[in-house]
This record gives C-alpha cells, sequence and structure tokens, in this order.
C-alpha cells in the first residue's frame, strides 16, 4: 500500500474531474490524500484527507515561493511515496516541492499542454523553456492528449519511455440520450464562463445564426466559480445585451444537471481555444449530440469530420456562424447519422472505466 497525494488547484476541480480515480486508488488499497484550493470537498466517507492551501493566481515568484515552501511542510510530515500533480500554476508547485522533498514518485497529469497556438511566440517560448525544466523534476508524465505527448517528447524534452497517453473519459450511463429537444433549434455549450474558452466567439456566431433563423437558442451551461482568476461572465452578459439577445440567449449559471440541459440541444459547440482532451465535449457527444469544435488539440482526437461533427479554426467566426448555419438545414436522417456515430465515438473510446483503469495501471506499475 502506498501513501498518495494528489494536488489540483481547487475544491471544484477535486469534486469534479478526480474523484473517480481517488476512489479507485482507494480501492486499489492506497491511502490517498489531496491538496486544493477551498473547502467544498466530496464525502469520501472517511477514507480521504483533504488538506486546503493556496496556490498562486498570478505569475508573481514571491506566491510561487510561499506556496512551494508551504507545501514542503506537508510532504515532510507527511512522507507521501507518490505526488500526483495537475492543473497548471498548482504542478508547478506540487512538482518543485517533491522534487524538493525527494518524494519517491513524482507524476505530472497533463490536462492540456500549457504551451499552444494561440500564445504569441514569446509566451509560447517562454512555456515551453518552462516545461523543460519542470520535466526534469518529474518522474512521469501522464497525457491526456496524444498530440501533447509528442509535443512534450518533441519540444520539451521529456524521453518517450517517461509519457504515455491515458486520454479522458466521462460516465457513458449517465451521459446517454435523452431526446428532450422542442422546436426551437438550441445550439449548446458547456462550461466555466473565462476568456479562453471562446464563449465571445460563440455568441458573435450565433448572432448571425439568429439573424437568419429566429427560432434559435444558445444555452449557455455553466458560469463562474470563486476561484476563476478571470472570470469573464459579465462581459459575455454585456455583449448578449448588446447584441440584443437576451430573449435568445440562456445562461443557467454553475450547475449539477449538466444532462438535463443538454438534452434539450440539437448541437453542441466547444468554441475553446486551449484543451486537454475536453470533457465538455464528451458529455455532449455521449449524448448522441453532434458537436462543432475549434481544430485544437484534443478537440480534433475527438471529432471525425463530417461524421460525428465539424470542426473550425479558432477564433474564425465566419467560419463557426457558416456551420452552425449547416447543422440548421440538416435532415431528420443527416441528423440521427451523426447523433448516432456521436454517441459509438465517445463509447467505444472514452469511457470512464477505462480511462481510470489506465491511471491507476501506471500508478501502480510506477509504485512497483
Amino acid at each position: 500500500m502506498a501513501k498518495i497525494l494528489q494536488v489540483c488547484n481547487t475544491d471544484f476541480y477535486l469534486t469534479k474531474f478526480l474523484s473517480p480515480l481517488i476512489l479507485a486508488l482507494v480501492r486499489e488499497g492506497h491511502h490517498v490524500e489531496c491538496l486544493c484550493e477551498g473547502s467544498n470537498v466530496p464525502d469520501f466517507g472517511g477514507d480521504v484527507i483533504v488538506h486546503e492551501m493556496k496556490f498562486p493566481k498570478s505569475a508573481s515568484p514571491f506566491e510561487f515561493l510561499h506556496s512551494i515552501s508551504e507545501m514542503r511542510k506537508l510532504l515532510r510530515e507527511k512522507q507521501y511515496t507518490c505526488v500526483n500533480s495537475h492543473n497548471r500554476n498548482t504542478s508547478i508547485v506540487g512538482r518543485i516541492a517533491s522534487w524538493q522533498e525527494k518524494v519517491p514518485v513524482k507524476i505530472y497529469t497533463v490536462h492540456g499542454a500549457y504551451f499552444h497556438e494561440d500564445q504569441s511566440p514569446l509566451q509560447r517560448f517562454a512555456s515551453i523553456m518552462l516545461e523543460r525544466l519542470l520535466a526534469k523534476t518529474t518522474d512521469f508524465t501522464l497525457s491526456q492528449s496524444h498530440e501533447d505527448s509528442l509535443l512534450l517528447m518533441e519540444r520539451a524534452g521529456v524521453k518517450a519511455e517517461l509519457v504515455k497517453t491515458i486520454g479522458n473519459g466521462i460516465d457513458t450511463s449517465r451521459f446517454k440520450p435523452k431526446d428532450q429537444r422542442d422546436k426551437i433549434f438550441r445550439v449548446g455549450a458547456t462550461g466555466r464562463l473565462v476568456k479562453g474558452k471562446g464563449f465571445m466567439d460563440l455568441i458573435n456566431g450565433f448572432a448571425q445564426l439568429h439573424q437568419k433563423h429566429p427560432d434559435s437558442e444558445l444555452l449557455l451551461i455553466g458560469g463562474n466559480i470563486k476561484n476563476d482568476i478571470v472570470p469573464f461572465q459579465q462581459h459575455i452578459l454585456a455583449r448578449i445585451k448588446e447584441l440584443k439577445l437576451e430573449n435568445a440567449v440562456v445562461v443557467t449559471g454553475m450547475v449539477d444537471n449538466v444532462e438535463d440541459y443538454l438534452a434539450t440541444c440539437d448541437v453542441f459547440v466547444l468554441p475553446s481555444y486551449r484543451e486537454g482532451m475536453p470533457r465538455a465535449l464528451l458529455e455532449a457527444m455521449s449524448m448522441g449530440i453532434p458537436a462543432i469544435a475549434t481544430n485544437i488539440r484534443g478537440c480534433r482526437e475527438i471529432i471525425v469530420e463530417g461524421e460525428n461533427g465539424y470542426l473550425y479554426t479558432p477564433h474564425d467566426v465566419m467560419a463557426l456562424a457558416h456551420l452552425l448555419n449547416n447543422m440548421y438545414k440538416q435532415t431528420a436522417n443527416e441528423r440521427k447519422y451523426f447523433a448516432e456515430n456521436a454517441r459509438s465515438r465517445i463509447v467505444q473510446s472514452f469511457d470512464e472505466k477505462g480511462y481510470i483503469n489506465r491511471q491507476v495501471n501506471y500508478i501502480n506499475k510506477l509504485l512497483q
């Protein structure tokens, strides 16, 4: 039995994304503890201890040094066998602290590499150089995206034998076809309303669709959480008002029953500028909803162009509007074809059980 610390940025992330892995590791007989910011955490039945700590919200070296120092105290006291770090700032703190404290097994799980096409050349270079340095503190890397795995090897100097692609997975029994659509053509999108998710592009693209087809509606399933570094919801609401779309756009705020809202949608859009292997896209497609997504790493590993959805260049609002219009004009048979292919793709390749098993197997091998 190993003593494992899972490190992530927020209680939201711990609850929504890491809980299945944590419970699976407990079932394997490991002692698991967690470190995150926020106290609104799941009830693990007393099997998992959750420690609370603040992580940097900016690029301030002083914030990072303080967080690293605080985490080192915890590592010194608890003497973990393995530290598994997630998310950007959190993983920087976690990887450096666990390296300095000589934790036997140091794992980094990549939920989307932080050097990407939407950065300026200088930002991208800096991100790659940072990852090159951090790779030296890391024993093993688990990457959701195969493209990210290749980039980590090519750009960040990670050895091929020290990185594995794990994909992603969602509960396909929860996110299953459940048609609650009505006569309105409804465009759906899910996520935290932050700038990098591209929701402003979606609103602008939808405005063009709505001008041609007034019987269309946009459903934004999401909002902001208290830990968001740059919340963007107010900017989105202001843009909706500016375009006079208040009666055509619904913003739900953060909800737990995402699947009930998705069931009312005819098409799903993910307009993000950077992703790992986006769960929002997997959940919608698992429900048999055709998808439109940006042509970025992760998305193009899920969508098969012209079979279960379409891809477009990030920021290209005209292309997005064109694809929305095409989806609106689809016949019932065409929609059925896309829907069945979308569901089949996710069930075959992105079921949660396989995703969790892959992680547990790799962690067990490293612990041996």
